[in-house]
């Protein structure tokens, strides 16, 4: 895997990342649409549908736990994939105050 963003092409019904994944990477929507899908109760529960320019898959980056929910192309997509070593590269180099909140809002999501 690349320390640097890269472009990814997934076909519609292609799963981008499961719930339980590991969370190697945030996303970022160039073209088409993804949801964001749980299992709750043994069936899969749409939390939100996101397209054009919006980003997903951050909360796992921060925390070090697995994908809370799974993301699947609802058409073909498009997107950046940005690294986990390149988001936290940037991120352990900022300041310390930063840190402590962009870590203390993400557990708070999750």
């Amino acid at each position: 895997m690349s320390d640097k963003p890269s472009t990814l092409v997934l076909e519609r019904a292609e799963w981008i990342f499961k719930e339980g994944d590991p969370g190697e990477s945030l996303y970022l929507i160039k073209s088409g649409m993804v949801q964001i899908v749980k299992e709750i109760n043994g069936s899969d529960v749409t939390l939100a549908t996101l397209s054009d320019n919006e980003v997903f898959g951050e909360m796992a980056l921060f925390s070090d736990l697995p994908r809370s929910a799974g993301a699947q192309a609802l058409v073909a997509v498009t997107l950046t994939n940005i690294p986990k070593s390149f988001i936290r590269g940037k991120f352990d180099s900022s300041d310390q105050l930063f840190q402590l909140g962009v870590t203390s809002l993400f557990q708070f999501l999750r």
